[in-house]
């Protein structure tokens, strides 16, 4: 019996996107920074959220919510209320036969 081996993919280079080469050394030397300072003036007005988890017991399933730091506006959640409502009808349909 021979052995499992995947089979080796042949990878392609990944294409670089097309810029305009810098003129002149000074321009070589601004472009990484400008690149780094661009980034940081993106994510300056981001502000660290809150993540919080907790157990719907109803639903028998953690749900996970991430609010705004500055706002306090719910942002992100799952499972969304609909999940949510189907896992605790579910959960109630196992209990009512589990009483039987």
């Amino acid at each position: 019996m021979g052995s499992i081996v995947p089979p080796k993919l042949a990878l392609e280079p990944i294409a670089q996107p097309v810029g305009r080469s810098p003129e002149t050394p000074d321009e070589t030397a601004a472009a990484p920074n400008q690149a780094t300072d661009n980034t940081v003036e993106g994510h300056a007005n981001l502000a660290p959220g809150k993540l919080l988890v907790q157990k719907d017991a109803d639903a028998g399933r953690f749900v996970q919510t991430l609010t705004d730091a500055s706002s306090q506006e719910t942002i992100w959640r799952y499972p969304s209320e609909a999940q949510l409502a189907y896992s605790r009808a579910v959960m109630a349909y196992l209990r009512a036969l589990a009483q039987r």
